[in-house]
């Protein structure tokens, strides 16, 4: 008996501990971030992988971007997830919808565990949102839906 829950009790806290670097978890803070400074956001989410993280240039002209479009799109809003879905055990894809004044962005995370750690494998932000939902109009269209 003592050593059912002393296997249970291990169990349990290991999977606290590496439960706690889960995608969600990781989007979650990213978006938390955002709310009050973009650039830190980006920082933290690039900074989960060390191979983005070091790459300055890019990580700065992502920021610039997104700067750009946020200054048309005035305030923040907030974000949702749309979809999310997984490829294997070890890639991850998700989709927000970041919401402003004046129209929405779309966020695509992509996610990649080499051993035992989420960290971000790519990130893309566009305003297209309205090709997909036109897309997606007309495969429902066509389908009777």
């Amino acid at each position: 008996m003592r050593k059912t829950i002393l296997l249970l009790s291990l169990t349990l806290i290991t999977s606290i501990s590496f439960g706690q670097n889960s995608t969600d978890e990781l989007t979650s803070k990213f978006f938390k971030i955002y709310e009050s400074n973009t650039d830190e956001a980006f920082d933290f989410i690039f900074g989960t992988n060390k191979w983005m993280g070091e790459n300055k240039d890019g990580t700065e002209k992502v920021k610039f971007q997104l700067r750009e479009y946020a200054n048309l799109m005035g305030e923040y809003i907030g974000f949702e997830k749309l979809t999310e879905k997984s490829l294997g055990e070890s890639l991850k894809v998700s989709v927000y919808l970041v919401k402003y004044d004046r129209q929405p962005l779309r966020f695509i995370f992509k996610y990649y565990k080499s051993k035992d750690k989420w960290m971000l494998y790519n990130l893309k932000f566009d305003e297209n949102i309205d090709d997909e939902l036109d897309e997606i109009m007309k495969y429902d269209y066509l389908n009777g839906k």
